[in-house]
């Protein structure tokens, strides 16, 4: 317990912590007015408008077009599933680059020992790293915990806030909204757990910071272009985009809402279970590595 203090209170006593809070806080409430006002609040207006606004005339188009147009926008039109769908992304607004800022802190508290110059001193007050190492695992997750209950409070409370101004419930009593809001917390405490790893593997701070937000933001870019070419013009098979599932930030998206993926559509989204699984292995072999390579690595 004093090692988690310890590690606590090198987060709390540095900048950058209220730095990420601020930052973490308003992409919160960016995601959260897109998500309701955008996205909700568009098909809540195209689920109340007359069928005959959204379809073209009838002799127009080969009746079997009018009846397959007509077939997909009464699908679109089903409330039940766009308040659940709705919930879903309010209630986990900003999760993409909460992940981000969640990943980095993490990275961060474990570069910082090099930095500052302070390894050196941390283990020989402590010779058993591997402690050492939990304990940092311990403390992001802490914050990971936090972050996620200040981020829930505000983007349930809006958003319900919102569905209600509509005359809806608030959809919580739904376990495919419960879901994802849990889901989302071990999303944020995985990540943060992948953050420290990648300190252990790169000690320097700018290092580490450019290569963890690269890899997230445009790795995950590349990784969706390059399935999504393959799949069109190489191997036509459905595995080719459910194989994105393996990235780690794809995973996340997976995780928290299936139809969501940028495979649906296409070829069935994998389950949300698959992106859990693989997340859960990124945190595993991050934070079995980088233990095993602090407890060997010359500090000095």
């Amino acid at each position: 317990m004093r090692l988690i203090r310890s590690e606590l209170m090198k987060i709390r006593t540095t900048n950058v912590w209220w730095i990420f809070a601020l930052s973490i806080l308003a992409f919160n409430v960016l995601m959260l007015l897109i998500w309701t006002f955008g996205y909700t609040g568009d098909r809540l207006r195209s689920a109340k408008m007359p069928m005959e606004q959204m379809l073209p005339p009838a002799s127009e188009v080969p009746p079997e077009e009018y009846e397959r147009m007509r077939q997909e926008i009464l699908a679109s039109r089903d409330i039940d599933k766009i308040l659940i769908d709705g919930a879903t992304q309010i209630y986990t607004s900003g999760q993409f680059f909460i992940l981000l800022f969640i990943m980095l802190l993490g990275a961060i508290l474990m570069t910082n020992e090099f930095f500052h110059q302070t390894a050196t001193t941390t283990f020989l007050t402590t010779p058993q790293r591997t402690k050492v190492i939990l304990a940092k695992f311990a403390a992001i997750g802490f914050f990971s915990v936090i972050i996620w209950a200040v981020t829930t409070a505000v983007s349930v409370g809006g958003g319900a806030a919102y569905l209600a101004s509509q005359g809806y419930g608030a959809q919580l009593g739904e376990w495919q909204v419960q879901r994802p809001i849990l889901m989302n917390l071990l999303a944020f405490v995985l990540w943060g757990i992948l953050g420290v790893g990648l300190g252990v593997l790169l000690r320097s701070q700018i290092a580490a910071v450019v290569v963890g937000a690269v890899a997230y933001v445009i790795g995950s870019q590349a990784v969706q272009i390059a399935a999504f070419l393959v799949y069109e013009y190489l191997i036509k098979k459905d595995w080719v985009i459910q194989a994105m599932v393996g990235w780690p930030s794809v995973a996340s998206q997976v995780m928290i809402s299936p139809d969501a993926f940028m495979g649906a559509g296409i070829v069935a989204a994998p389950k949300w279970w698959v992106g859990l699984l693989v997340l859960i292995g990124y945190g595993l072999f991050f934070g079995v590595i980088g233990t095993l390579i602090t407890r060997k690595r010359d500090i000095t």
